[in-house]
């Protein structure tokens, strides 16, 4: 008894060099982070804030007036609106339809006796090395008549080849004793994917869908290529339309003599990407074990 209470008694004095090189990487990170996060303060501060501040302040991180014009512009716009719910819609959809490819292909690979298996990895793994190009893709597309559809942005980048050989190392790492345990208790493929494989890659679904819903959300040069109805454009094609081209809104001109139109942008681009942060707190805990896939292990 002596000898525990001494030894979870004995504290680990840190050296004073120590404590100076942790305050020093506190303060490092810190100074990193709010390099990291002063444009998006910047952007959020001059969406609220009125003509007068975003033309004499130059660039600041906090606002001194708070102006909603343009948030309430924002909003009254239908096209704007609609586009943030086409957005939400490609993202969802085209987030089930990747991942559940992924997971399908990335399973059946990952079984050592499947006929042509060494084949069809060697075939992924030349697609990350070599692609058609733009033109080509562009040629594919409109001959399967997928032009002005939102197949267009689903279908040509459906499975990621490095997302899918993560996954399929993940899916290699699991217990053997416990997928032949299945069988012998009668499970066929489906359900055993279903059942165990599922439930255990938690962590990577998480991970490797929130890849794939951002590159949906911030998808913006495969929707102005391939979509020409500006009824079914995302809202990354309106940002763009309204920060690059000045265009887009047809009742920007009218309604907006009295906000800058930096602003309109500024609260355009806080449209775009408060969404996405908002999935992010949800699957933090799942994102750090996640990113452990394939990582190796003493």
């Amino acid at each position: 008894m002596t000898t525990m209470k001494s030894a979870s008694s004995t504290k680990v004095k840190e050296s004073t060099g120590s404590k100076i090189f942790d305050l020093f990487n506190i303060l490092l990170l810190f100074f990193i982070a709010f390099i990291c996060l002063s444009p998006f303060l910047y952007v959020f501060s001059a969406s609220v804030s009125n003509v007068a501040d975003v033309n004499t302040r130059g660039f600041f991180i906090y606002p001194t007036s708070f102006d909603l014009s343009a948030y309430q512009f924002l909003i009254k716009s239908k096209m704007l609106i609609g586009s943030i719910g086409r957005s939400f819609l490609i993202t969802i959809i085209g987030t089930a339809l990747s991942l559940t490819v992924t997971v399908m292909m990335a399973y059946s690979l990952s079984k050592p006796d499947m006929w042509g298996r060494a084949f069809i990895n060697k075939l992924i793994v030349f697609t990350m090395l070599f692609s058609g190009g733009m033109i080509p893709t562009y040629l594919v597309v409109s001959g399967l008549k997928l032009t002005d559809t939102y197949f267009a942005l689903w279908l040509p980048g459906l499975v990621s080849a490095y997302n899918m050989i993560l996954i399929r190392t993940n899916i290699m790492a699991l217990p053997s004793e416990l997928l032949e345990a299945a069988k012998v208790d009668g499970c066929n493929d489906f359900v055993i994917f279903y059942k165990i494989v599922l439930p255990l890659i938690k962590p990577s679904l998480a991970t490797f869908g929130l890849f794939y819903a951002v590159g949906y959300w911030n998808d913006f040069f495969n929707a102005t290529i391939y979509l020409n109805d500006m009824n079914m454009w995302p809202i990354q094609v309106w940002l763009r339309q309204i920060v690059l081209l000045s265009a887009g809104v047809s009742d920007v001109t009218e309604t907006t003599n009295f906000i800058a139109p930096s602003t309109i942008n500024y609260a355009v681009i806080i449209f775009a990407t408060v969404p996405i942060l908002c999935v992010y707190p949800f699957i933090m805990r799942f994102f750090e074990k996640g990113m452990m896939v394939g990582s190796v292990k003493g």
